[in-house]
C-alpha cells in the first residue's frame, strides 16, 4: 500500500479529546517503522491533551481515511 494522508483522532478510552483540532499524518500503514511513528504520534498527542487538561488514562488513536472518514486503524500502542 502506498503512503497516503490520514486523519488522526485521539481518544481517552471512548471519549475523543482535542476534538476541535484537525490532525493529519502522511503514512504507509504497511511500511516498516509505522509502529514507531504511531507510538511517537500517540505520545505527542497525549502530551498535548494533558497540556489542555484533558483526561488521558487510556490513550488511543483512530487513524481514518481522509476522504471517507472510515476508521482504518485503532492504535493504543505497540
Amino acid at each position: 500500500m502506498a503512503a497516503q494522508i490520514y486523519r488522526v483522532h485521539v481518544f481517552d478510552g471512548q471519549y475523543e479529546v482535542l476534538h476541535k483540532r484537525v490532525y493529519t499524518q502522511h503514512l504507509d500503514l504497511e511500511g516498516p517503522g509505522v509502529d514507531g511513528i504511531l507510538d511517537r504520534l500517540l505520545q505527542a498527542l497525549t502530551r498535548a491533551a494533558l497540556a489542555e487538561n484533558e483526561p488521558m488514562d487510556s490513550p488511543r488513536l483512530e487513524i481514518r481515511d481522509a476522504r471517507t472518514g472510515t476508521t482504518v486503524l485503532d492504535w493504543s500502542g505497540a
